[in-house]
């Protein structure tokens, strides 16, 4: 198994640590207006960005029908879902449990909790702790710089009107 180009809506996202302290995020790393798409909350590990509940609830449709379309793949081939009936969630809890990676059969679109060691989504910026991963590109990605994936995601913010659209964070997935 190789390492893959993916993308995803983070979740849950915590800076990066330093000697155990968090840095400082760059906002040169993040597409125009990504933060705003998230609450600060305080964890055990210090602070953590959360997304704003109503943004995902009330997008998350259409945005997956938007960025298949962008793309011109085929939506109910690549995630085995049903354009007009994707299931409908009016909780974040509803939302987690449609799109549990167990249940979806780790199949995009799928939640999935990273880990920030070696194995997991890693991206430019931050790390994500919990994500919702809607796109799987190949098994043979190499990077020479992760700045290309923030390329990726500011030209995905002004390609897809949907609000989500600059919610999203490319990275490698192994």
């Amino acid at each position: 198994m190789g390492r893959g180009i993916k993308a995803a809506v983070p979740l849950v996202f915590e800076p990066y640590k330093s000697y155990g302290k968090p840095e400082k995020l760059k906002e040169e790393y993040f597409s125009k207006g990504f933060l705003s798409n998230f609450n600060i909350e305080e964890s055990e590990s210090g602070l953590c960005y959360c997304i704003k509940k109503d943004l995902l609830l009330k997008n998350y449709k259409q945005f997956l029908l938007e960025f298949y379309a962008t793309i011109e793949e085929d939506f109910e081939h690549r995630t085995e879902m049903n354009r007009e009936n994707i299931p409908t969630a009016n909780e974040l809890e509803e939302f987690e449990d449609i799109f549990e990676d167990e249940r979806r059969n780790r199949r995009v679109p799928f939640i999935d909790e990273g880990s920030p060691s070696y194995s997991g989504f890693n991206v430019l910026g931050c790390v994500c702790t919990k994500f919702w991963l809607f796109y799987s590109g190949g098994y043979k990605a190499e990077l020479e710089t992760y700045s290309i994936l923030v390329h990726f995601e500011k030209i995905l913010a002004k390609a897809v009107n949907n609000p989500l659209s600059n919610a999203v964070k490319f990275g490698i997935y192994v």
